[in-house]
């Protein structure tokens, strides 16, 4: 097993299944000569301390990026001489590496010739029925078959009926940015706070070669925008405009502010997240929508003051009145109090050595796990029967991985058959733990991530994300369907065409993950607080009532991950010598599988 370390990715959690689910492990930082910059995170141990540390690191020829008082840190671009200067100051409780913080999970590869990985779509226009009743009158995307599953399994059209939202309500995205250009976008953005422009060298670009900047250069894009598409996914999902086109958000009229801690590539640090939480804080926002996230190991003092950081800058925020929303992550893993790892694992892709296997077993999860966030698991739509026989090319494809060039496994399968060894448990259940995420004591409330067809991971021909990633089942989604960036270089961008009823030229996309389920819940906090004033800025009120509104009447079938099958994948065959590739243990109990229930607007 290798050495624990902060996961140096700070997951986009949505991604993780959207074409694989298949969770990487994370590298360790290798150690700076004292004449290599890097990024630090100081702590001082009083607020007193802290001024007198700026004015040293300057001396010595540090960069401060974040100077944050509310919980007695800074964050530096210095050399490892300037680091341990500070540490071995008696102002200072400790120094931590600030580290780069990547995504955990396969994604799709990037698509830097071009924003957009654009796919036109056709799709019946239907007449839209009077819906008075429903107290507003939802986009066209509200009238095709199983496309918005998820909103009607969270309680609306009803929960209409009482608010679709306040404008003095402003929600947060934490995120890649949004997309301010975008039609379902456009007007609904109060303000954009770029914390990227920090960074030096931006991350992206030492990571890749391209930033945000470069991308704006050549496609003649803000910089400020999502070059990603992941946050524009989650601000839609929350407030996308009623305008009549396309689709609706949760909570259309509030307001959201674009929180954007990554740039096109979804790496951010610990330190940009704190000050992303105490800046909205500061701004007076109702809620912040976070499904970034890592794991630390507290028995290392370094990471032990990363996570107290996060202690400290929850706390200030919910004192100021703005409760932080977070995805408790895609590894199929067991989390308890203050965010401890409970279970073995996380999921590992067959074919994974020994080597490669890192336990995060111990290890505490943060954001989501960190006291006084509200920590959201993931739901699927429904777990789709298997069948005895599946027609030709309805199955996948394992690939060739020794032909020239290689072939990559085609995992859209649209037919599982009876006769895989792994299948998921409930088949024709709803609302079932989504295959990749986490649960456990630690978790409040779940909302509707997504998942593939059959509820499993695609190496065990998992299945489609459904529309429009295929016709076959109709617009019926598995994954959860909402806008994307129009510049998104890694979200999948589907266009629709003249007449469908969407915005033509514009990017909508399905994905699935935890950071899904994280936007419906920044919703329902929404549009209760929408509903009633009182609620506003007053986390542990609001928290309350959507924990006593939840819907209890859920019930798991969805399995834990199993230490002892060996045996390779569905599709793509080999063998899983580590365990935990596949789910076969016992059931998820309810209450570690939904928390306090499947949240719900009916009634907000």
């Amino acid at each position: 097993m290798r050495p624990r370390s902060v996961i140096r990715t700070t997951t986009v959690l949505a991604v993780v299944a959207v074409m694989a689910a298949l969770l990487a492990a994370p590298s360790v930082a290798a150690p700076q000569s004292s004449s290599v910059s890097g990024r630090y995170l100081v702590v001082a141990r009083s607020a007193a301390d802290l001024s007198g540390l700026r004015a040293k690191a300057v001396r010595e020829g540090a960069k401060v990026v974040h100077t944050m008082p509310q919980v007695k840190a800074l964050a530096i671009q210095g050399t490892d001489s300037v680091r341990r200067s500070l540490a071995a100051d008696g102002r200072t409780l400790g120094v931590a590496r600030d580290r780069v913080q990547k995504i955990t999970a396969e994604r799709n590869t990037p698509n830097l010739a071009a924003p957009g990985l654009r796919s036109a779509q056709r799709v019946p226009v239907r007449a839209r029925a009077a819906r008075a009743a429903s107290g507003i009158d939802p986009d066209p995307a509200w009238d095709h078959k199983g496309l918005l599953w998820d909103y009607r399994r969270i309680g609306l059209p009803k929960g209409w009926r009482t608010t679709a939202g306040s404008r003095a309500v402003t929600v947060g995205v934490a995120d890649t940015g949004l997309d301010f250009t975008h039609s379902e976008l456009r007007g609904k953005v109060k303000a954009v706070v770029d914390f990227t422009g920090l960074e030096d060298p931006p991350v992206c670009k030492t990571a890749s070669g391209v930033s945000d900047q470069d991308l704006a250069a050549k496609f003649g894009g803000p910089v400020n925008t999502d070059w990603n598409g992941h946050g524009s996914w989650i601000g839609g999902n929350i407030a996308a405009k009623l305008d009549g086109k396309g689709t609706n958000g949760i909570a259309p009229r509030v307001g959201l502010v674009a929180l954007k801690i990554s740039q096109w590539c979804g790496s951010t640090t610990d330190s940009t997240l704190l000050a992303a939480f105490i800046t909205a804080a500061n701004m007076g926002l109702d809620v912040v929508s976070i499904s970034f996230g890592g794991y630390v190991d507290r028995a290392d003092p370094e990471q032990e003051l990363i996570y107290q950081a996060y202690v400290d800058a929850v706390r200030f925020a919910r004192g100021k009145g703005t409760l932080i929303v977070a995805s408790a992550g895609n590894e199929s893993l067991r989390i308890g109090a203050g965010g401890r790892v409970l279970s073995h694992g996380p999921t590992v892709t067959p074919g994974t050595p020994p080597a490669g296997f890192q336990d995060f077993f111990g290890l505490y999860q943060a954001p989501g796990g960190i006291p006084g966030v509200v920590d959201v698991s993931a739901t699927n739509n429904v777990v789709v029967p298997s069948s005895a026989r599946c027609p030709p090319g309805t199955t996948g494809d394992p690939g060739d991985p020794g032909a020239d060039p290689p072939v990559p496994p085609a995992f859209n399968a649209t037919c599982k058959p009876a006769s895989d060894p792994h299948q998921a448990a409930g088949p024709g259940r709803r609302n079932q733990l989504a295959y990749y995420s986490n649960y456990g004591p630690r978790v409040d409330l779940a909302g509707p991530g997504g998942a593939r067809k059959f509820n499993l991971p695609n190496f065990d021909r998992g299945g489609t994300p459904g529309f429009p990633h295929t016709s076959d089942d109709l617009t019926n989604a598995w994954q959860t369907f909402s806008i994307t960036s129009n510049w998104a270089v890694e979200i999948p961008c589907f266009i629709f065409t003249k007449g469908s009823g969407f915005h033509p030229g514009e990017c909508y996309s399905t994905i699935q993950g935890t950071s899904m389920a994280v936007p419906h819940v920044s919703a329902a906090a929404a549009l209760t607080a929408s509903a009633h004033p009182s609620l506003r800025h007053r986390p542990a009120r609001l928290v309350a009532r959507l924990k006593a509104r939840a819907n209890d009447d859920v019930h798991n079938l969805t399995q834990v991950l199993s230490a002892t099958d060996t045996s390779g994948g569905d599709l793509t065959g080999g063998s899983c010598p580590t365990g935990y590739c596949h789910l076969g243990g016992a059931r998820v109990s309810d209450r570690d599988a939904y928390g306090a229930g499947l949240v719900n607007v009916a009634k907000p």
